[in-house]
């Protein structure tokens, strides 16, 4: 299969937030690049044109299959908010920093940011795969506020290199999400289901309020909610054929919604906050 590949140069700097929800393989598929340049683009309130923000090279005209698009930002921003809103095929890369909502919605196909990028990666995303490099913000793979359970993340894969923000995952129902460093308050909180793997050190209550789902500590965590009980320790973790090498503790819950989560934290790294429950497992396996 032929790929082609669509180059985007920001003119200038931004000062505002700049919607490019229409700038999609989805979008540009089977159009004139004349017609490609003249996409509607949102400079905060603005309504402008694709041409306008930035100096856009590729073929005169581009695949009607949308899987044989590459776009590429050449100047990444964090202004550059809903990069891959919807896309079912294709790739996006982003030389440098991303704004809000990359990907959100996203149906399939592939985004990659070099940099960090700002709240809401991967938000209701429903398959596809996301890559960031550097840092995300606040409810990555996540809902938006106020609506129901389950109407986080549905699908897909979400590897961040860096660190990530609070409500890792909050919401979600199905799909896996990586985060090679730390993260906040508040990871998986009420997911239904899906994986989430934090390699690094998290903040109070993960998993607070999950029904179901998986979520992995494999550094140190702040505070475990009483609402989850103790169930056995396991020597080591494979995701995804991803090995971690060393003791977890198991928990289940959150009782208090009834759930049945599997909430696994790093004994090593939590030896002093693990020490009761240690004594808890023992206790039951006398009794038996």
């Amino acid at each position: 299969m032929s790929v082609v590949t669509y180059s985007l140069h920001l003119k200038t700097k931004p000062t505002v937030l700049i919607d490019v929800r229409h700038i999609t393989p989805d979008e540009f598929s089977g159009k004139e690049l004349t017609d490609i340049k003249n996409i509607v683009v949102w400079e905060g309130g603005r309504k402008t044109r694709l041409s306008e923000l930035f100096d856009v090279e590729g073929p005169e005209k581009a695949p009607s299959d949308p899987a044989q698009i590459t776009i590429t930002f050449k100047t990444g921003s964090n202004k550059l908010c809903f990069i891959g809103y919807r896309m079912s095929k294709g790739k996006i890369s982003v030389k440098g920093d991303a704004g809000h909502l990359v990907g959100y919605k996203m149906r399939g196909g592939s985004i990659v940011v070099e940099g960090s990028a700002r709240d809401y990666v991967g938000a209701k995303m429903k398959d596809g795969n996301i890559e960031v490099y550097g840092n995300v913000g606040h409810k990555l793979g996540g809902k938006l506020p106020g609506e129901k359970l389950g109407k986080g993340m549905k699908g897909g894969t979400i590897v961040v290199h860096g660190n990530a923000g609070s409500e890792v995952g909050v919401g979600m129902e199905r799909g896996m999400i990586m985060v090679e460093g730390g993260a906040g308050n508040l990871v998986g909180s009420d997911m239904l289901g899906g994986t989430i793997v934090v390699k690094g050190c998290c903040g109070l209550y993960p998993g607070a309020g999950m029904s179901g789902g998986r979520v992995i500590i494999g550094g140190r965590v702040d505070t475990i909610l009483p609402s989850f009980y103790v169930d056995s320790t396991v020597p080591s973790i494979s995701v995804r054929g991803i090995k971690l090498d060393k003791p977890f503790m198991l928990f289940i819950g959150d009782v208090v919604v009834g759930g049945k989560g599997l909430l696994y934290i790093s004994y090593n790294d939590n030896k002093e906050l693990l020490e009761h429950y240690r004594s808890l497992i023992e206790e039951v396996s006398i009794e038996l």
